[in-house]
């Protein structure tokens, strides 16, 4: 049962972390995992990886192979984590 629960939880988390991402102009790639693959369309991985780092969110960025380069690998945490991830990409991105 708590395998089931927290299962349910990174599904919903997650759904909402992509449909957020969307909406700053994110592309995310499908995913089934406790993590996501994100780029934006205007900024580079690293400098956001970077960025968001400043303010102690910490995201993993590849810098090899140089087709993932432009991504995110983003892990899906708690509501309120994604939440401040996605107040500092708003903050980030205006």
């Amino acid at each position: 049962a708590y395998f089931e629960d927290a299962c349910r939880k990174v599904i919903v988390t997650r759904a909402r972390l992509v449909a957020d991402l969307e909406a700053l102009d994110f592309e995310v790639l499908p995913s089934a995992a406790n993590f996501v693959f994100a780029r934006h369309a205007r900024h580079d991985g690293a400098e956001l990886a970077a960025r968001l780092r400043e303010r102690s969110i910490i995201v993993r960025h590849f810098r090899n192979p140089a087709r993932i380069a432009p991504f995110m690998r983003i892990t899906i945490g708690t509501d309120e984590q994604c939440e401040a991830l996605i107040g500092a990409l708003r903050e980030i991105l205006a």
